[in-house]
């Protein structure tokens, strides 16, 4: 669904990601070569790498009319990640890591696709639109191998120590346990 704003007088069309069409593999490697590119370690602050990028994050109230997750990219390429007020770090942690890969995987097909233009992600997908699916799949995988690479996820899982190694959820440590046949 597009839709339109008015921002600073100038009307801005905010248009849904685009599927990128890669493989999970070639996910999981593009997501692990921007954990290095941005020098980031278990442990790091993921809200101040968003900032550091041209991010900001919102945090969505019980009291706000508009209860959508969501990624919000402007024409200019900054971002406003919108996250609930009612979850746990380790929750957002994934969540954060998820809206940074339609940033970095959807974004730049929006905004060659729609020049001058917005994308708007929100984690309410129809499903029925087979795009929009495969996108928050591709941000998943994404999120995934952002935060557990595999070398070093496979050791902290065999110890039993992954979800506090990287900061996720037990459940998004079973996910990748199982994306990566552990």
């Amino acid at each position: 669904m597009t839709a339109s704003m008015d921002i600073e007088n100038k009307l801005v069309t905010y248009h849904p990601p685009i599927p990128s069409r890669v493989s999970k593999a070639n996910m999981f490697a593009f997501a692990e070569k921007q954990r290095k590119i941005a020098k980031i370690s278990n442990g790091f602050d993921l809200p101040d790498l968003i900032r550091r990028n041209g991010g900001e994050i919102e945090y969505i109230s019980a009291f706000d009319e508009d209860q959508t997750d969501a990624v919000v990219v402007e024409p200019d390429g900054k971002f406003l990640i919108r996250l609930s007020s009612h979850t746990s770090s380790l929750r957002d942690n994934f969540t954060l890591a998820h809206e940074l890969g339609h940033k970095l995987v959807h974004w730049p097909k929006v905004r060659s696709t729609f020049p001058g233009q917005g994308m708007k992600a929100t984690r309410s997908v129809d499903e029925s639109d087979s795009d929009l699916v495969r996108c928050e799949w591709e941000a998943n995988w994404f999120a995934s191998a952002f935060l557990m690479p595999e070398q070093e996820f496979r050791e902290a899982y065999a110890l039993g120590v992954a979800s506090d190694t990287f900061g996720v959820t037990q459940a998004a440590v079973k996910v990748r346990a199982k994306a990566l046949g552990i």
